[in-house]
């Protein structure tokens, strides 16, 4: 079983644990490498990422944790880059995690995953009740990462269907939806990007099944797309959460081996 997790939060952003304690609970867990993936800065939305002042706060804790640890646990120091984000100086983190968390129409930032209503309230004004065209919009912005030199994660590719388990929503077999899907990914696996599968919502309550769906998973595997396990943990409880369901389904989509870093270097690992 991996045991690794380069997807975390913790309170320099919307996280509900300090560094420390997030270490020292990988530790716990018997982890093997931990990664801190504070979100970047957006000029728009403070609430969720991390001020610029905090920024450079995350990276010397990051920095002075892993000097100092006597503890055989990788450290890495990592960031998920929003698409919207207005940082620019990627060299200084490990690697960069890219995801899509909002929507600009008419000059309007729409968040993705905020909540069920909000997101409905938005497709209703600014899209007509049109969710296809809603997700075609988020799709096209994640697709956008395949030219980011920086990126070497995508985080959440169909975070779009956070409150739509089941198509309670929207129907994800409408063709504008799977045209969408299909085009964000061929982009992304043409530029050797990697696909998380991500626990997160359902550590926090919000889903029963993993980013992405089962059938993008099978559509990446042919891709010859790489994968790789996310908690997104936004609290201790959070870390490596459910990686042996997530590595079920990887398995059954046709994966062998997932990635990790490794000695700094993102490396396979058989399943």
């Amino acid at each position: 079983m991996i045991k690794a997790d380069f997807h975390t939060h913790t309170t320099y952003c919307d996280g509900k644990n300090t560094i420390e304690e997030m270490y020292e609970a990988a530790v716990d867990k018997g982890m093997k490498a931990i990664g801190f993936s504070g979100h970047s800065h957006t000029s728009f939305d403070e609430s969720y990422c991390m001020s610029r002042h905090d920024t450079a706060k995350y990276i010397r804790e990051v920095l002075m944790l892993n000097k100092t640890t006597k503890e055989t646990i990788e450290i890495y120091l990592g960031i998920e880059t929003d698409s919207f984000t207005d940082m620019t100086d990627m060299d200084r983190f490990d690697y960069v995690l890219g995801s899509v968390h909002y929507v600009l129409k008419d000059g309007c930032y729409l968040p993705v995953d905020e909540s069920a209503d909000l997101f409905k309230k938005n497709v209703s004004e600014y899209y007509g009740w049109d969710y296809c065209a809603f997700c075609c919009d988020y799709f096209k912005e994640a697709a956008y990462f395949a030219d980011d030199k920086d990126v070497s994660i995508i985080g959440h590719i169909d975070l779009v269907t956070k409150f739509n388990e089941n198509d309670c929503i929207f129907d994800t077999a409408n063709k504008k939806y799977v045209s969408a899907v299909n085009e964000a990914l061929y982009r992304l696996a043409a530029a050797d990007k990697i696909l998380e599968i991500n626990t997160g919502a359902i550590s926090r309550g919000y889903r029963k099944t993993p980013y992405p769906s089962e059938d993008i998973l099978v559509k990446w595997r042919k891709l010859g797309g790489r994968i790789i396990f996310s908690g997104d943990a936004h609290s201790t409880d959070g870390l490596c959460f459910a990686f042996e369901d997530a590595r079920k389904i990887a398995i059954d989509s046709g994966f062998k081996t997932a990635m990790v870093l490794k000695d700094g270097v993102f490396e396979d690992v058989s399943l």
